[in-house]
């Protein structure tokens, strides 16, 4: 994600399309098509180019292309665009995309492998974590300029941005057919002083609708993109939930500085997507490492209405949804001890073998 971000994108993709324009204008196009499909072994390129196109989900660096597609797209062709009066509202809000399972994935049961489930996560966490933290993205690029994230001496803290995944665990719920379609729901679970907690749903496609899509965007060809539908917001109840649910994973993510690790509340802060803090930020332009932003303890008189919106309800709303999902979290976590359970030499082995056909 740091790499994408860092490139000079806009001379790169310049330099691609004179290359491409320049290669079409000298491929008689008609001619290849028909030398194609015509002539000795036409039914041979025929049937490969139909796997392939039945496949093309799984063809060589297509998951690559569906990761830098979902991160140029929200960091430079299509800017997203929370409007301000909904933005520290957004913050939990999901991320919806959808995909297909075609043959390639199936395993032997002709259900979608679980192998495959984690490149999906990687295309679904892409969108989410750029298309609600692009504005902290881009002041954490040019943190030297911005000076977002400062060291003990107040100085604006240099070297390499980026977002790293940690760990990743997937619950499996019920198969998802071959070519069957299905929906991707990301959101924001929780985050704790190192990490952000991402939990992604598995959906049949079509079972729910959001009540609204609220991102506008900031395209290089206009407003355009993001729509503000209105969808059917059905309660989702237990039978819902039994039949539609293919899959819950959980991934976590930390953000780095240099050797630096950045507290969320700072990106999410610097993103707009977190309400006010009562009492203020304690060292929000302060050293802003794992151990920073400090919570201020505010005490509260209790004297708002009932229903009135206050900068105070509004970051106990913020934090009373973030612990629910620490409750989740704590569990997950506690996996990271699982690596002292290594044996290592310390005893014999049942055997040795290769998980291919040459390594």
């Amino acid at each position: 994600m740091a790499s994408a971000t860092r490139l000079p994108l806009k001379s790169i993709l310049l330099a691609t399309s004179l290359v491409l324009g320049v290669s079409a204008s000298r491929i008689q196009l008609r001619s290849a098509v028909l030398n194609t499909l015509t002539g000795p072994g036409k039914y041979s390129r025929i049937a490969v180019i139909l796997v392939i196109f039945a496949n093309i989900k799984n063809v060589p660096f297509v998951w690559h292309y569906r990761v830098w597609s979902a991160i140029l797209r929200h960091c430079l062709f299509s800017k997203p665009q929370i409007p301000a009066d909904l933005a520290t509202s957004s913050l939990f809000l999901p991320v919806i995309s959808s995909s297909r399972s075609p043959l390639y994935e199936s395993d032997y049961n002709f259900h979608k492998s679980n192998s495959t489930y984690f490149s999906d996560l990687d295309v679904t966490r892409s969108h989410l974590v750029c298309c609600l933290l692009q504005p902290g993205i881009e002041r954490l690029q040019h943190n030297l300029r911005t000076k977002l994230v400062l060291d003990k001496e107040g100085n604006a803290v240099s070297g390499r941005w980026g977002i790293m995944l940690g760990s990743v665990m997937c619950s499996f719920k019920r198969e998802i057919g071959m070519y069957q379609s299905y929906e991707m729901w990301s959101r924001v679970l929780c985050w704790d002083r190192k990490w952000i907690y991402i939990v992604t749903h598995f959906v049949k496609k079509g079972t729910c609708k959001p009540t609204a899509y609220i991102l506008n965007d900031g395209s290089w060809f206009g407003k355009k993109g993001y729509k503000k539908v209105k969808g059917d917001g059905r309660v989702r109840d237990a039978e819902f939930d039994e039949k539609a649910i293919f899959a819950s994973a959980v991934s976590k993510y930390v953000v780095k500085l240099g050797r630096l690790t950045v507290h969320p509340e700072v990106l999410l802060q610097a993103s707009g997507v977190l309400p006010p803090r009562p009492g203020g930020w304690a060292t929000m332009s302060g050293p802003s490492g794992e151990s920073t932003p400090e919570i201020v303890e505010v005490e509260t008189n209790g004297t708002a209405e009932v229903g009135e919106a206050t900068e105070d309800s509004d970051w106990k709303k913020v934090e009373a949804e973030n612990k629910k999902g620490l409750k989740f979290a704590e569990h997950f976590a506690a996996m990271d001890a699982l690596h002292h359970e290594f044996s290592g030499s310390q005893g014999p082995a049942l055997g040795r073998y290769t998980t291919g056909l040459l390594w």
